[in-house]
């Protein structure tokens, strides 16, 4: 998606609002990359477990929390990953719950993010209406406006595509801890996931791209991710009434 938006800066008509969408596009990637290891942290500290926090993981900092993959992949296809916050399931003081509540974290917490922001633009919509109509487009004040705008939808987008994305059950992404927490002692899959899950995502990740250039209905990967974010989505407006 960024990789989209700095190529179209090259080629729009108007590429002052597409720098705009660059400056709101970082931010709301920031926001739920960062907020989305934070809960990870905070609800293993609250299980017990203050591993992320000795580790300096419990900050707002992105820059403890980057991953260069993670990044590109986010950066090039839209979805990726933030370094993994480390946690010592040992020290938890019920083992389950805890596996269970911090694998949830960071989904529920891009969840709650999106809510927020989709209400807010609600509002924003609703307040800026008389303002928008009677604005001319190119002016200070309409980048401006532009900027809260693409802000809040990307808000709400990135952090539904990273929820989506993480439920994935593969290692090492959330989905794939639930499994693992539920999953009965010596499970094959678990076993396979450990030694070989990384490379499963990557290549999974790789081929349905490269297939969704053929066709959009093979990007299995890809029409996954949508029908989820779509879903949330209209949860969000069903709940919000936006």
């Amino acid at each position: 998606m960024l990789i989209t938006l700095i190529r179209n800066l090259l080629t729009a008509d108007d590429k002052r609002l597409v720098f705009v969408m660059i400056l709101a596009y970082i931010p709301a990637l920031l926001i739920a990359i960062v907020m989305h290891e934070l809960a990870h942290g905070a609800v293993a500290y609250w299980n017990g477990d203050d591993t992320a926090k000795l580790s300096g993981r419990l900050t707002l900092n992105p820059v403890k929390h980057f991953d260069p993959i993670g990044f590109l992949m986010l950066a090039v296809i839209g979805f990726g990953w933030a370094k993994p916050v480390p946690i010592d399931p040992r020290r938890f003081r019920d083992y389950k719950k805890g596996m269970i509540t911090v694998s949830l974290a960071g989904v529920i917490c891009n969840f709650l993010i999106a809510l927020v922001a989709t209400g807010l633009f609600a509002l924003y919509l609703v307040a800026t209406k008389s303002a928008v109509l009677t604005m001319q487009a190119g002016t200070a004040a309409y980048y401006a406006f532009s900027f809260f705008e693409y802000l809040l939808v990307y808000i709400v987008l990135i952090n539904m595509t990273l929820m989506a994305f993480n439920l994935i059950p593969v290692y090492p992404l959330d989905g794939f801890r639930l499994v693992e927490t539920l999953a009965k002692p010596d499970n094959k899959y678990v076993a396979f996931n450990y030694r070989y899950g990384s490379f499963l995502l990557l290549g999974l990740i790789v081929i349905f791209n490269v297939l969704g250039y053929i066709s959009p209905y093979l990007d299995i990967l890809g029409l996954y991710m949508n029908a989820i974010v779509d879903m949330m989505n209209a949860i969000l407006r069903g709940i919000l009434g936006a």
